[in-house]
């Protein structure tokens, strides 16, 4: 096939040779070297146990050498030495039984835990990462995924027993407990009845087929830290390509180029991508309208007071490389964040970014607000347009809440209300006012990611908000929502827009009925039916917090089905950052997942998920090029019109790359479920006063390039042979 390439390549000219000031990557790598590593707690744990144990050496008093004993084990836990740790934990033991110590009640219970979590780490760094497979942690434990390596489960659960004796209501310590009777094939028989959970709750009401975890197959498994991804296209080939992300300050970026065959290439080197460490987060843009996909990273999220660390904005040539242009485009805020969004908010046709950073009492960091000068810098204009607002923020996304085309947005923060923020664009304003109370949108108090999407095709935007609390811990939190005793007010919020600027929180009735400590999460369609479905990707630091991702699927708009452990989702490793697409131009949209948590022994493999189309539903994809509005056409709205069984049915899609964690395709991928006629595409194009455009003669099962102000909808073609072969042929493996 010919190559496809758009049409407005790269006019940017040479720039010669960065200059260390022009390098962030120096600039990250001085903001690390200034971080004072005893003020952290997730990160930098071989360091910090080195000035523990030079600490714990100094000790003379037996308390002193206990509580810092104690202190530097952890840290050696945290840092992956699973043996050691447990090494330093007996020789505690023996040290406290033989001077007869008394301890705390809860500092006891606490020791016994994290002695049982080292015993079950150890046991999945053995069988679960050393010996990996595509069943490895997922629950129901079963099949390859049992452990073959028994002695840290076993370990685990003499660990377990013994806390349970003193404290038998620990429901935490009862899910580990069943967790690591799972791992070795005991499940539910061998664990004592007083402490065996239903088997029925690890299994889903609705049965789907198994998402086959197919990263280790094609060497996308990276194993690594919490970290962000980006599924799209930067090589103007048509393929999707893929970005990962670590947090950790000594994992670098990859870039994975889609060779159109079925397989990637690692081409950070060649694309000049290496070097950018310690980022947690990223999005794709096209800020200077040329065509080509640039990379934003943001990075210092959780760091508290230490994490002024520089983001970098890394343009793409489009001569096979990416260039960082931070100081030249003027983006030299600093603050600890892991959430922006591109929009057009004044809608001159040129993306603008927000950035909300953490904020603490007398560390105010505040939103980051940048209009784009349209010359590749941009101005920044955070009070002109009032978001001055200091919170610990974790989420934003940009949406059009009241369909007037100008983007407002939809903050989501630690400890305080959410935020809404209406562009007043559209009568004349350069303001953003706060509605939240209004809309009614602010829970929960305790919030992490958020995306929008109209989950009910109804036109409007909804919005949906996961919650992160410290009141108890995820296992805690899933027994009790199993039990029918959490906390709804730490639910997640769906909130359905009734397109008065109004929304009605649906959660608890659409079956978001349980606590899920989200940290990354996105929307896609996983049995492309026309309806949005999400994944959450759960968890917190603690090794503790083995808990299961999580897959909701929609069913028809009017409820979300948890079919986590029938397709294969539910991994209990610590999941971020999100991204679904189509990989392998099929038509269904694939889903890669970084999973891996904070800690630095806390390492996992990532998971591409490859979508099986287990329906066989129809779809379109579309492309769209602006050329008035910005060229990536972000904030564009869609409605695709069918016939299904003789009626008209509509669709509704946003250009997005989706949720605050993790960045989808631009490329709209669409389910069609049965139908065979696209009656039309109506596209709103977000500038001012441009025209919708209203396509017609699309076929199904195609993937079309629609251009602003072009009436015909263009097929789209590959650098490669197409890999789906004839329309409806089904499933074809990556």
């Amino acid at each position: 096939m010919a190559l496809f390439v758009l049409s407005c390549k790269s006019d940017q000219t040479d720039l010669g040779p960065l200059t260390p000031e022009e390098d962030t990557r120096i600039w990250v790598q001085e903001a690390y070297r200034k971080i004072d590593l005893l003020k952290l707690n997730p990160t930098f744990n071989a360091e910090r146990a080195k000035l523990k144990l030079a600490k714990l050496q100094n000790a003379s008093d037996l308390q002193d050498k206990v509580n810092l004993g104690v202190d530097y084990a952890f840290e050696v836990l945290k840092s992956g030495d699973t043996r050691d740790a447990l090494q330093l934990y007996t020789q505690l033991i023996q040290l406290i039984e033989q001077y007869d110590m008394e301890l705390d009640p809860e500092v006891r219970r606490n020791l016994l835990s994290v002695i049982g979590i080292a015993y079950m780490r150890h046991g999945e760094i053995e069988n679960c990462v050393n010996n990996h497979n595509h069943e490895s942690c997922l629950l129901p434990i079963q099949g390859k995924g049992i452990h073959q390596l028994p002695f840290g489960s076993k370990g685990a659960i003499v660990q377990y027993k013994k806390l349970l004796k003193e404290f038998p209501d620990d429901l935490e310590t009862v899910y580990l407990l069943n967790l690591a009777y799972m791992t070795l094939g005991q499940f539910p028989d061998s664990v004592p009845v007083q402490y065996r959970i239903d088997p029925s709750w690890f299994t889903s009401k609705m049965a789907i087929p198994k998402f086959k975890d197919i990263a280790p197959d094609i060497g996308l498994n990276r194993n690594g830290l919490a970290g962000g991804v980006i599924i799209d296209d930067f090589t103007n080939d048509g393929w999707l390509d893929i970005v990962i992300t670590s947090w950790k300050p000594t994992e670098e970026l990859i870039f994975y180029v889609n060779n159109g065959d079925g397989t990637f290439s690692d081409q950070t080197d060649a694309y000049g991508l290496d070097g950018q460490v310690g980022v947690l987060n990223l999005n794709q843009t096209d800020y200077n309208n040329d065509g080509w996909l640039d990379i934003y990273l943001m990075r210092g999220a959780w760091y508290q007071t230490q994490g002024d660390i520089p983001n970098t904005l890394l343009m793409n040539t489009g001569k096979g490389s990416f260039r960082d242009v931070t100081l030249k485009a003027g983006l030299t805020h600093v603050g600890p964040t892991q959430t922006s969004a591109w929009a057009d908010f004044n809608l001159d046709g040129w993306l603008d970014l927000v950035v909300c950073n953490e904020s603490l009492p007398g560390y105010d960091r505040g939103i980051d607000f940048y209009i784009n000068q349209k010359n590749g810098s941009f101005s920044y204009e955070s009070t002109q347009y009032g978001l001055t607002v200091n919170k610990f923020f974790k989420g934003c996304v940009a949406t059009d809440i009241n369909n007037d085309r100008f983007p407002d947005i939809y903050m989501s923060s630690i400890a305080t209300p959410n935020d809404l923020w209406l562009n007043q664009g559209a009568i004349g304003k350069k303001e953003f006012l706060n509605i939240t109370e209004q809309a009614g949108v602010g829970n929960p108090i305790m919030s992490f990611p958020c995306f929008n999407f109209d989950f009910d095709n109804d036109g409007n935007e909804d919005i949906f908000v996961s919650g992160y609390t410290n009141d108890g811990t995820p296992a805690k939190n899933w027994m009790l929502s199993k039990m029918g005793k959490a906390d709804h007010d730490m639910y997640p919020k769906l909130y359905h827009n009734k397109g008065n600027m109004v929304f009605d929180e649906v959660g608890i009735p659409m079956g978001l009925d349980e606590v899920v400590f989200t940290m990354g999460c996105n929307i896609g369609d996983i049995n492309a039916d026309g309806f949005l479905d999400f994944y959450l990707a759960t968890g917190n630091p603690t090794y503790q917090s083995l808990v299961p991702n999580k897959m909701y699927l929609n069913i028809e708009g009017q409820r979300f089905e948890d079919v986590s452990y029938s397709g294969g989702f539910a991994n209990i490793q610590k999941g971020h950052g999100v991204s679904f697409g189509d990989l392998d131009h099929d038509g269904d949209e694939d889903l890669y997942a970084v999973i891996g948590g904070a800690y630095d022994g806390d390492g996992f493999y990532n998971c591409l998920f490859e979508n099986p189309n287990y329906e066989q539903n129809n779809w379109v994809e579309l492309k769209l090029t602006g050329t008035a509005c910005n060229k990536a056409a972000i904030g564009a709205r869609v409605m695709i019109t069918v016939q299904e069984n003789g009626k008209d049915r509509k669709i509704y899609r946003t250009v997005t790359s989706g949720a605050s964690f993790g960045a989808n395709s631009l490329a709209l991928e669409v389910g069609l479920r049965k139908s065979t006629t696209i009656k039309s595409v109506t596209v709103q194009w977000p500038c001012k006063d441009c025209p919708d455009q209203i396509y017609a003669d699309l076929a199904i099962n195609e993937c079309y390039i629609l251009t602003q102000g072009d009436p015909v909808a263009h097929l789209q073609t590959y650098s490669a042979v197409k890999m789906r072969g004839a329309q409806g042929s089904g499933h074809h493996h990556l």
